[in-house]
Parts: structure tokens; sequence; C-alpha cells
């Protein structure tokens, strides 16, 4: 027998938000990419086409790099009650972080060897 007195939910619903990740979420990202852009045990610099990246530096640009997959993901285009477009939206947050990631370390693996090659004068 259930204890009358107990009090009851007022909403017994169960609910998230799929978007916009919380801040918490946003930080747990950025620490993650951080880490995997500064690891030499990371997918990226055991392929032996990317270098692991100094710390300080892969903290800056994993901020950086959230922060513009986050505005990519265009928020406003979803309506509130839209959980498709909300994924849909994820998504595109995930893709982007991916994508920008990468093009960091194509940029820094490219400038290394240009660094790399004397020039002929």
């Amino acid at each position: 027998m259930a204890d009358a007195a107990a009090p009851k939910p007022e909403n017994s619903k169960f609910s998230f938000s799929i978007w916009p990740p919380s801040q918490r979420i946003r930080d747990a990202v950025i620490v993650r990419l951080s880490e995997t852009l500064s690891s030499s045990d990371s997918i990226l610099s055991n392929s032996n086409l990317y270098q692991s990246v100094p710390a300080d530096e892969a903290s800056s640009a994993a901020r950086v790099i959230e922060d513009q997959a986050f505005s990519a993901a265009d928020v406003s285009s979803v309506a509130d009650g839209d959980v498709d477009g909300k994924i849909e939206t994820l998504s595109v947050y995930a893709k982007e972080i991916s994508k920008r990631a990468l093009e960091m370390l194509k940029s820094r693996a490219a400038q290394a060897t240009t660094e790399e090659v004397p020039s002929v004068n």
C-alpha cells in the first residue's frame, strides 16, 4: 500500500533537452577535445598523419572549435518542440567539431612541413 502522505511530483513526465547542450556538457566537450588534440595516444596522433598539440594550444583551440561549432549549429531555426530538428542540430554541432579539429590539425601539419623544407635562394 502506497503512503498517502508522500508528496506526488507535480509533473511526472521525464524530460531532457537534446539541444542546446548545457554549459556543463559544452565544458566537457572542450575538455575531451583538448585531451584528444594533445594526447600522443589519440587516434589522430597514432595515425602518423598528425602530431599531438601542446596542451596549452590544444585547450585554446578546443575552446575556439567548440564555440564555432556551437554557432554553426543554427539554433534559431529549431522550433521548441521539434525533437527531430534538435537531433539534427546536435548532429551538425558534432560534425562541425570534428571537421574543425581536423582542419586545425591539417593546417598545423602543412605548416610544419613547409617549415622543414629549406628555402632555395
